[in-house]
């Protein structure tokens, strides 16, 4: 019997489907990473089974990271569950954004800042078409100071539109809160969404689990969380309780009867309506905002969780520290002197964020702390 050789060609093609089968082996006994998705939010990993090469038995997939109504994740961030927190403020009122700012950093809030405007600034021709068009009711005209604010709170709404910003709370310079505010925001959380899923079938309802950023719920146009001068809500309102023992919080939809701007919070769509519905006003921003509610969906708590801080300081004359709107005066003292607030306050605030930061890192001073 004549015996061949084999050729050279025999042998290579051996090794390569030795190495094959190697390369099969090797792939069934480990796992496999596949490439990151979601902005690399999550990845995707399949291991496969050990005991059959020809088939994927186990399958281990993290899903997609999604936001959730989490109510105590959200509002722990630095915005207190909004886009943004803004913030107005006269440049010439450095008093005011230095208490604003130790507010700020006393309860771990993150403020974007804006200048106010003067009245006084602005150009008769930019004023509304009606401005003073209509007086008080004690017949007075309204202040250039009052034309200041609005436009302030108008060039507010113009930046929560062109940042495209979903959700804003905008602060007047002289707000102040509760340390605890987090909590309140949490406990009014709670029931906004409530208020919300009542206005919808249970298919639509918001939940923890429902994929979404805003905690308050998404049935609002404006969010009014430094109202004043406002009765307590309906009767069967929600309610949820103050602190240190005060009167518990309304929550409610107004209509119309709302004062005082220390603090709201708007929608990219509600900054939009907002803003045309102030573009020619006849009357104080807080009144025009109070009628922009009569049309539009609002909610109020009351008693407000944020307030109107009145410092310390000289009340009279130019060194009247509580309004830039009006034309309010102390009455003077019998030395002369005019009238002197010895330490700050703020109405329905029961533990403010300004007195708390001013006691933790005032120092000692011959004249008080």
């Amino acid at each position: 019997m004549l015996l061949h050789a084999k050729s050279p060609l025999s042998f290579l093609g051996g090794a390569v489907f030795s190495l094959f089968l190697l390369y099969l082996w090797r792939m069934s006994s480990s796992g496999f990473d596949i490439d990151p998705y979601l902005e690399g939010k999550a990845s995707q990993k399949v291991t496969d089974s050990n005991e059959n090469s020809s088939a994927i038995s186990n399958e281990t997939i993290t899903e997609p990271v999604v936001e959730k109504y989490s109510i105590q994740d959200v509002l722990s961030n630095s915005t207190l569950g909004f886009e943004k927190i803004l913030a107005i403020n006269l440049p010439s009122r450095s008093d005011r954004s230095d208490l604003l700012t130790l507010a700020a950093l006393q309860t771990d809030i993150e403020l974007e800042w804006m200048d106010g405007v003067k009245g006084s600034e602005i150009s008769p021709k930019a004023w509304p078409a009606h401005w003073n068009t209509r007086t008080r009711a004690d017949g007075a005209n309204f202040t250039l100071g009052e034309l200041g604010c609005w436009r302030s709170h108008m060039n507010a709404l113009r930046r929560v539109i062109d940042e495209k910003w979903s959700t804003v709370l905008i602060l007047e310079d002289d707000a102040d809160w509760d340390v605890n505010i987090r909590s309140q925001l949490a406990m009014l959380a709670e029931r906004t969404r409530t208020m919300s899923n009542a206005r919808h079938d249970q298919s639509e309802w918001i939940t923890d689990d429902t994929p979404a950023s805003n905690p308050y719920g998404n049935d609002w146009d404006l969010l009014w969380l430094g109202p004043c001068a406002n009765p307590p809500g309906p009767e069967g309102s929600p309610t949820f309780p103050g602190e240190s023992g005060s009167q518990p919080h309304w929550v409610y939809y107004a209509s119309g009867g709302m004062a005082c701007t220390s603090g709201y919070a708007v929608t990219q769509k509600s900054a939009r309506a907002l803003m045309g519905y102030m573009v020619d006003v006849d009357r104080a921003v807080e009144e025009a905002m109070s009628s922009f509610c009569d049309h539009n969906d609002c909610i109020l708590v009351w008693p407000g969780l944020i307030g109107s801080h009145k410092a310390a300081g000289g009340l009279n004359d130019n060194r009247n520290k509580d309004s830039d709107t009006g034309n309010v005066n102390a009455v003077s003292s019998s030395d002369g002197q005019g009238e002197y607030r010895e330490k700050g306050t703020t109405g329905n605030v029961a533990n403010s964020a300004i007195l708390a930061a001013l006691e933790l890192w005032g120092t000692k001073r011959p004249w008080g702390t």
